[in-house]
């Protein structure tokens, strides 16, 4: 048996940026109250809100956003976790980083083709995509049909 490949989010890096917000937003706080500029809080309060979310990405640093193993795989949506075993996959694939904004990307999906799950990989994540495209392949390989 296999030992479970996962990815997780990379916590360094979430929270560098949210205290690289929290700072700029110190800054901006200071300017808007030395200077009575109403619109310059509005820039503070948007980085404040931008360092909030990124801190809770690191709440649950320990969470994965991806698990494969010799069963199946588990994977983190907006609802909740899903989980598909081998067999219950219509396609798995590691996609290609597209431009600047479009992270590379696992996409299962599903026997019947109508549901499509993804999980980033890459620069916010522990995995890139070759390591993905190596570790899913050799899991799928004899667990596949």
């Amino acid at each position: 048996m296999n030992e479970p490949f996962e990815i997780h989010r990379r916590v360094g890096l979430y929270a560098a940026v949210a205290g690289l917000c929290l700072l700029v937003a110190a800054g901006l706080g200071y300017v808007a109250y030395a200077r009575p500029e109403p619109l310059v809080y509005i820039g503070t309060g948007v980085l404040v809100v931008l360092a909030v979310a990124l801190l809770r990405g690191t709440v649950d640093a320990r969470t994965p956003l991806f698990v494969a193993d010799d069963h199946g795989v588990r994977l983190q949506t907006d609802d909740g976790w899903i989980g598909l075993l081998w067999d219950e996959m219509g396609e798995i694939r590691v996609e290609p980083r597209y431009g600047i904004r479009d992270d590379a990307r696992v996409k299962v999906i599903s026997l019947d083709g109508r549901k499509v799950y993804s999980t980033p990989v890459g620069f916010a994540t522990t995995v890139g995509p070759e390591r993905a495209i190596a570790e899913l392949a050799r899991r799928r390989g004899p667990a596949a049909y």
